[in-house]
């Protein structure tokens, strides 16, 4: 119903220098991206669209011309400007370009390319390494160290660790690697007993918040020193969903059908539960913003709903045989382009519904496009 509208999105933002996050010349949008780039990118292979395939080997040399000595990859690169994160680094934006080079290089065939960037894949994945700080497994993100960041999750964040599984078993196959397969294996299995409760007598990575934390039928957010941040995250459960961790799907559908009762609508909070003044929280919210506040309760990250994400669990659920919900979930989206405008915005509050935060974004478009794959 609305994939042209979509498509224009993301062409409108593509630049000679790659995928721009949006089109629209607000904040910093309108640069290139690693995780906006790199996701847009992987949709546009995922529907066989060659413009933006194109456009995201433009992102991927535009990202990594920029690569920093330690192996950094920048957040986004506006001219010859690189940024890295200004109050504190990205850890996602490394792993994402590893995952999208990676992709890129496995739909092409691109021997030039696979050659060209094997060391700058592995100084990558080397910088990485050096964050996991304790040399266990687990990668380590600072508050406000990924594409949430200015929300409250920090220390070994399910994300990033999920994408990193990722990275490697990318570079595992496109490198014939049987280091990194193993090193892929060895992760999924450290998130799988870690990040939720399960009968393994592997030892946990904090045995002590382990035995403390609560059953949940999802994977917990984060795990740092403290304890674990027990919080439903969206984007972190999407993709491990869609790479296909071990999880009891019947009872995650189940832990979604009872989202919809409470908020009355399919477009689920990216973050669960909301935040409120009142709660311990707030505190490390409500400085943790760069141009203005945006994480009011329903808002934004905390509990505005990303189509970004919605599309990765639309298409994980999916891909695992799992289809009622992702099905609710594309009907409720395409409903609120039709009454509320189909101009791609960031995300929606969860309370009313309203479409907010930047407009043409490369992003919600190509969660739609993830939502539609199967009727393109």
């Amino acid at each position: 119903m609305f994939t042209k509208e979509a498509l224009n999105v993301i062409e409108k933002a593509i630049s000679d220098q790659g995928i721009l996050a949006s089109s629209e010349k607000k904040d910093n949008y309108a640069r290139v991206w690693s995780r906006d780039s790199m996701m847009t990118g992987i949709a546009g292979i995922l529907i066989k669209n060659q413009i933006i395939v194109d456009a995201l080997k433009k992102s991927i040399q535009t990202l990594v011309d920029h690569q920093a000595n330690n192996g950094q990859i920048p957040s986004n690169v506006f001219g010859n400007k690189a940024s890295y994160g200004t109050l504190v680094g990205r850890t996602d934006a490394t792993i994402w370009w590893v995952i999208g080079a990676c992709e890129y290089i496995l739909y092409t065939k691109d021997k030039d390319l696979k050659e060209n960037l094997k060391y700058k894949i592995d100084k990558a994945l080397s910088c990485l390494k050096t964050w996991e700080f304790n040399q266990r497994g687990l990668l380590y993100s600072p508050l406000g160290g990924n594409w949430a960041d200015e929300y409250v999750t920090s220390g070994y964040v399910l994300y990033d660790n999920v994408l990193r599984y990722w990275a490697f078993k990318n570079a595992a196959e496109v490198y014939e690697d049987n280091e990194l397969k193993s090193l892929a294996e060895t992760t999924k299995s450290m998130i799988e007993n870690n990040f939720r409760k399960n009968n393994s007598e592997v030892t946990k990575y904090h045995q002590t918040a382990y035995k403390k934390a609560n059953e949940k039928p999802y994977l917990w957010a984060s795990l740092n020193a403290n304890g674990y941040d027990e919080r439903f995250d969206l984007a972190g459960n999407a993709l491990a969903i869609f790479l296909g961790f071990n999880l009891d799907l019947d009872g995650f559908s189940t832990f979604l059908e009872q989202i919809n009762k409470e908020f009355n609508h399919w477009m689920i909070p990216v973050f669960y539960p909301i935040i409120f003044p009142e709660d311990d929280d707030w505190n490390l919210l409500e400085n943790n913003y760069s141009y203005d506040f945006k994480n009011k309760p329903y808002q934004f990250h905390n509990g505005g709903s990303w189509p970004i994400y919605l599309g990765w669990l639309c298409l994980g659920l999916k891909k695992r045989g799992h289809t009622k919900i992702p099905l609710k979930i594309l009907n409720q989206y395409e409903e609120l382009l039709s009454e509320r405008g189909s101009s791609f915005r960031e995300y929606y509050s969860t309370d009313h519904l309203i479409p907010s935060g930047t407009d043409q974004l490369c992003f919600s478009a190509s969660g739609y496009l993830m939502m539609k794959i199967d009727q393109l």
